[in-house]
Parts: C-alpha cells; structure tokens; sequence
C-alpha cells in the first residue's frame, strides 16, 4: 500500500529520549522498502548528520536517504514545500529535534503529519514525555486550526527483553495516561550497530554471518512494525490525540 508523502517529527523534550536513534529505525525501515526518505537535524549536535557520513564511509548507506541539518524551522517548511511540488512519491520526512521546547519546534509541529515522542521506561523520563504531552496541549490552544494539527502519540524505546516491575509499573501508567503506540523499539545491539554504521537493512545486506544478519532483519521488521502503525494513524485524520 502506497502513503505518499508523510511528515513525521520526533519530539521529546528530554535529552537522550532515542529521538536519534528513532529517526534512523524509521529511516531504515522506509528505505529497506524502496522508499525515499528525507532527514531534518535540527539539532547542534549533528548526530544524523554525523551518522549518514559515517554510513556512506562504511557502505552502508542508500542513495534513497538524505540527511539535511539546519537550525532553521522555516528552512524545514520551505524544503518540504519543495517535496511536495514534486511528482507524487513515497517519500517519508523525519524531522530530529533537540531536547527542550522552542517556538521553532511549535513551527515544525504545524508542519508534520503525526508527532511521535519516544520514552524509556522510567519515572523520569515518563515525567519529561508528560511535559512533552502538556507543550502539545498548550499547543493546540495556540494554533488557528487546532483539529488541523498533527496528532501525538507516544512510543517506547529500548525496551529491555525482561521488564522489571518498576518498568511495567510506568508503562501501565503511561497506556493509562497518553496516547501511546502499541510498537515500540527493543532495547537491540542492532540499533547500536546502526547507529554507528548507517543503514540497517544495508548492513544486514552485508554482514555475511547468517545469525547476525538475522539479528539486523529483525530490526528492521520490528522498525516497519512501527512506521506502519504511525502511517495508519496519518491516513486517520479524523483522529485527534
């Protein structure tokens, strides 16, 4: 099934959430299926930018993906402008934000189709997703057409294979009290690989151990998992977070 062309804005504004890391699952799992995607840094750190370079000086990069980075939201909403003046295309937009709440981040939020907020499973990082919820909120008070405004659902990220009681604790509180996804990315050695690597359906491509490139496909699959539930809620418009 065809979605055209989709933004998609990781926003959580805790530091060291898996924006990142979120961004090049979402990344790698479109690309694996053909799929242009387009990359937005807007962070100082650079860390997509910084991951496709060192991606491309592995081999382990697609000509599909494109990593821009930019500290200018309206330079963002400009380059998607563009995309759209393009021949229809599947083509997935990500856009990478740093931690914290700007204006500049109320101007990206106009512009995506879905805002996605990873967490990890604590009680700090679920009070950080919840200040994320509220500047939302506060959001869609500020903005001419709030029913026009991109949903917000949260999911989680580095889920351990064996959650603790603590942990189930705060995934039961944060089912109970966000939107949250049913997909998630596990806490995997292939993510951590990816990032360092570049792509991870390229790697899995290239890594002539059988056994580990099964672990990487893995990656990739439980990745489509969650960018298909995060297109099946962009094709819902009239579904409000």
């Amino acid at each position: 099934m065809g979605y055209g062309i989709r933004v998609v804005l990781v926003m959580n504004r805790k530091g060291g959430s898996g924006k990142s890391t979120l961004c090049r699952a979402l990344a790698s799992a479109a690309a694996a299926r053909g799929e242009t995607v387009t990359i937005f840094d807007t962070d100082s750190s650079r860390s997509c930018l910084t991951w496709m370079q060192a991606g491309q000086e592995a081999g382990n990069w697609s000509p599909l993906v494109e990593v821009i980075h930019t500290l200018d939201a309206h330079r963002v909403v400009e380059a998607i402008d563009q995309i759209y003046e393009q021949h229809d295309q599947e083509h997935l937009i990500v856009i990478d934000t740093f931690g914290g709440g700007s204006e500049a981040q109320d101007v990206l939020a106009v512009a995506a189709h879905r805002i996605i907020c990873p967490m990890m499973l604590s009680r700090g990082d679920l009070s950080e997703t919840r200040e994320t919820a509220s500047w939302y909120l506060k959001l869609r008070g500020r903005v001419e057409k709030p029913d026009a405004l991109a949903g917000f659902s949260v999911t989680l990220s580095r889920v351990p294979v064996r959650v603790s009681e603590t942990e189930r604790a705060v995934a039961e509180e944060l089912f109970q009290s966000l939107p949250a996804l049913e997909s998630y990315l596990a806490n995997r050695s292939a993510y951590v690989r990816m990032d360092k690597e570049g792509l991870l359906g390229v790697i899995a491509d290239k890594t002539p151990n059988r056994a580990l490139a099964v672990h990487v496909q893995n990656a990739v699959k439980e990745a489509g998992e969650l960018l298909d539930e995060i297109d099946q809620l962009i094709l819902a418009p009239a579904e409000v977070a």
